[in-house]
């Protein structure tokens, strides 16, 4: 129960904040890259094998 005692001022919140905001670059870099639902799935361009997975079957 010691994490009832801690206290998170505005100075904390605040960096908090700043270090979990993306750099310009990153952010710029994520706006290129194509959403998730515009990219193809990886195992419907895989030949040969269905959509269970690639883990094999062991009896």
């Amino acid at each position: 129960m010691a994490l009832q005692s801690l206290q998170i001022t505005a100075v904390v919140a605040m960096r908090a904040r700043d270090v979990s905001r993306p750099s310009k670059e990153q952010q710029e870099a994520a706006d290129r890259r194509p959403l998730r639902d515009e990219v193809p799935r990886r195992d419907s361009r895989r030949k040969g094998q269905g959509s269970e997975g690639s883990w094999p079957i062991v009896s």
